[in-house]
């Protein structure tokens, strides 16, 4: 593997170096919210379990809690009839992507399709009826299991074509009186939510047309650390512990759904052990109900989720078909997109999946030169867990379908789908070819051997290698986050010249704290301040701390970053005016450098800023910035996963043998964490290419498999040979002009393999996950 090499090297960004948590999570001294919420550190504390509906769609009719409420130990029980229940109003789980949100201004207003404690239950693992706070959790549950319910079971659906027809049982008429189809308007836009050209008569002109149809399914989050909080009272105050990584979002939604002033709500944030998206839905009733048994019993209360109850949502379960239509020479004319979401049994961010990604980003950012283009989508409510956010959201479902019909058509045209990507794709703001995109794909293609590549099926013997690829835009640059309103840091130098950082961000492992400090320590060079000099606060407390950045794609890794240069500006602006008063002179007649502040005019006559601190009031130093990102409009770089893969025709098992992974990343902040995104998320890549997959009984409506042994993800002896290739090609606005990787290492990971499988066997593959039973009935209905 090449280590990278910037094409602007720095002092510190960009390097390889240790992460600056390294030591302190290694030696265990990282606290997680387990270990400082626990029963050994308050004796005082209860636990709360929550009611999970049984079936897929059922509604209480009745529930005494006569016998719970006798059991040793139990403190108190929530029904959902209970006043202090009912008073709440409606709300969802997606108030906001990646800035705060309150109730007035979330995203997905028309959608208001969850209670905090209902009395009908739409999907098997639903929060219904019933919320108990003990002395354990064991108790807890023994109480739920001591409740009465009389429940009136109702007919429930799993596939979103069947719950779109009219005789489809209606889960929530509240939103669709009508049916399940998500209504239209508002930021959901109309169902043809993009037409662009003349796409009809493109086709009527296209010399060949394919079309093409891909299935992505339901993915977990499969995070180690599962969701909870804690919450306690202090007079009128709400204080609430919680690893969601949205602290000024879980506040804003605490203030607003229990209708307190926004500084009687405190939210506190260790350090969180992963997300992959799943704190993007942070609007959960779970914080409500913890805060109303807290409420009710005077005692502060913890509430976490099992391994199966974190089985909460998941990846959208999306359907894609594309219609392509292209000149002989290999322009590509039209493309016509028709895709049907499961949203599941709420709607969360589904609709964000199927129209906004796709449609809005992609339109201008990657089919921003296919003059005609039309998009059509429809999410549809079922009876199964709910799709919201997750890693790669919207990105990772149509590129299973575009890289699909890029495939199909090159071989029709007889044309390296290479050139015909590079022919025809790039964002609005460059002519083609994009040079992002050429980068990305030339170079991973020397990678991966494609020179080599064979033809689809020509390979001999049982065990069949193949060879595939798939690209997409990157997303998350600086101008995509000016919608994030206002960055905010704060520097405090003492008079030491060691220095505290405050910028904020629930560090989940990505390392984007890393990035912050580098760009810190790089932006103070003239004070000769290291990475070692300063201390990050990880704790976000919205008390205390400023506007936290949500960790959405690692674009935390380059937002408090650019800020820095500011930051440093103003501190030694500052540092001058106090060393001036000192030396009996004016700012503008002394500089600063190496830590040591000198006459510009007698560069010999000069003393240690530290000892002008320390001779002086001893007062540190303070500096805070708040600005929004650059809007310069300067499009997104690229990505692209190459695959090489052997197909056993006997079994039916897909071995993947390499993976090149390309991203350029405008400028890499960190250069071992960014690999890290590079050869981690294919954990995720692969699990839901292979193996991970959410079964239902369709008898019943019931998960099979809410468990880490049947939900299979892949260990260290699944994993092939990655190698992860980082660029910087194009470049953003601002000091680094810099993009997200995080989200978009898994997105091509599929189609890759797919196609890869095509290539060794000569049959296509277009349901993931690719399980070996899969394969061998593709195989046999190719061969017949």
């Amino acid at each position: 593997m090449e280590k990278f090499k910037s094409r602007k090297p720095r002092k510190y960004t960009g390097t390889y170096r240790p992460k600056k948590e390294g030591l302190e999570k290694a030696s265990g001294r990282a606290l997680y919210l387990d270990d400082i919420i626990r029963k050994g550190k308050d004796q005082n504390l209860l636990f709360a379990k929550m009611l999970r509906c049984p079936y897929p769609h059922a509604r209480i009719k009745s529930i005494d809690t006569t016998d719970a409420e006798k059991l040793p130990g139990v403190k108190t029980i929530l029904t959902y009839d209970d006043p202090e229940v009912t008073a709440f109003k409606p709300s969802n789980a997606s108030w906001t992507g990646l800035d705060t949100r309150h109730y007035e201004s979330m995203d997905w207003p028309m959608y208001m399709d969850r209670l905090v404690l209902p009395d009908t239950g739409v999907w098997v693992g639903d929060i219904v009826g019933a919320a108990v706070a003990a002395e354990s959790y064991d108790i807890a549950e023994k109480a739920l299991k001591l409740l009465k319910i009389e429940w009136e079971v109702l007919p429930f659906v799993l596939d979103p074509e069947k719950a779109m027809q009219p005789d489809a049982p209606v889960i929530h008429p509240e939103i669709n009186p009508e049916g399940n189809v998500h209504p239209g308007g508002g930021w959901a836009g109309p169902d043809v939510f993009m037409d662009r050209g003349d796409v009809d008569k493109a086709f009527a002109e296209a010399d060949e047309i394919t079309e093409v149809t891909s299935k992505h399914h339901n993915a977990d989050h499969a995070v180690l650390d599962t969701r909870g909080c804690c919450v306690h009272w202090e007079g009128d105050r709400l204080i609430c512990w919680t690893n969601l990584y949205q602290g000024d979002q879980a506040r804003m939604f605490l203030a607003n759904m229990f209708e307190l002033p926004v500084n009687k709500v405190r939210v506190c944030i260790p350090w969180v052990g992963g997300s992959f998206g799943r704190g993007n839905t942070g609007d959960q009733p779970f914080l409500i109900l913890t805060a109303l048994l807290a409420r009710r019993t005077g005692r502060p209360v913890k509430y976490k989720h099992t391994r199966r109850e974190d089985f909460h949502d998941t990846r959208n379960a999306l359907t894609w078909t594309i219609k392509m239509g292209a000149k002989k020479d290999g322009a590509i004319t039209a493309m016509y997109f028709y895709g049907i979401a499961n949203s599941g049994a709420y709607a969360d961010s589904t609709m964000a999946a199927l129209k906004h990604i796709p449609g809005i980003e992609m339109g201008e950012c990657q089919q921003a030169h296919i003059p005609n283009l039309r998009m059509e989508g429809y999410v549809v409510y079922t009876n199964i867990i709910p799709g919201s956010c997750m890693r790669g959201i919207g990105n990772a479902q149509v590129n299973l379908a575009i890289g699909l019909a890029v495939d199909v058509m090159a071989e029709k045209l007889k044309m390296d789908p290479l050139e015909l990507v590079i022919k025809n794709f790039g964002h609005e703001w460059e002519p083609l070819p994009n040079e992002s995109l050429k980068a990305c794909l030339y170079g991973g293609a020397k990678k991966i051997g494609w020179k080599d590549r064979h033809g689809p099926g020509e390979t001999k013997g049982v065990k069949k290698r193949g060879m595939g690829f798939s690209f997409n835009m990157g997303w998350h640059s600086s101008w995509q986050e000016v919608a994030r309103g206002h960055v905010q840091l704060g520097i405090k130098l003492n008079p030491d010249l060691s220095l505290i950082l405050e910028a904020p961000m629930v560090e989940t492992g990505v390392g984007s704290n890393s990035c912050a400090v580098f760009a810190c320590a790089e932006s103070l060079d003239f004070l000769n301040i290291k990475p070692e000099d300063i201390h990050w606060i990880s704790t976000v407390d919205t008390d205390t701390g400023y506007k936290d950045m949500v960790q959405t794609d690692s674009a935390v890794s380059f937002l408090h970053a650019e800020l820095m240069p500011k930051g440093a500006a103003r501190l030694k602006q500052d540092l001058l005016v106090i060393c001036a008063g000192y030396l009996d002179t004016t700012a503008d007649k002394i500089d600063i450098e190496n830590a040591v502040v000198f006459f510009k005019d007698d560069p010999e006559k000069r003393q240690k800023v530290k000892d002008i601190l320390w001779d002086n009031d001893i007062a540190p130093v303070l500096v805070t910035v708040s600005e929004i990102m650059p809007g310069e409009k300067t499009g997104i770089p690229y990505i692209a996963t190459f695959a090489d893969v052997e197909v056993d025709t006997e079994t039916g098992k897909v071995d993947i043998i390499k993976l090149v992974v390309v991203n350029d990343c405008g400028t890499v902040m960190f250069a071992p964490g960014a690999e890290g995104q590079q050869i981690g998320g294919q954990c995720m890549g692969i699990g839901e290419t292979l193996t991970e997959e959410i079964i239902y009984d369709d008898a019943t409506g019931v998960p099979l498999n809410f468990n880490w042994i049947d939900y299979k993800i892949p260990t260290m002896a699944d994993f092939p040979t990655i190698e992860p290739v980082l660029l910087e090609v194009w470049k953003g606005a601002g000091e680094y002009g810099a993009c997200g990787l995080g989200e978009s290492t898994t997105t091509c990971t599929a189609r890759a393999v797919a196609n890869a499988i095509y290539n060794a066997t000569g049959v296509r593959m277009d349901e993931i996950p690719f399980k070996p039973e899969k394969v061998l009935s593709a195989l046999s209905e190719a061969a017949q």
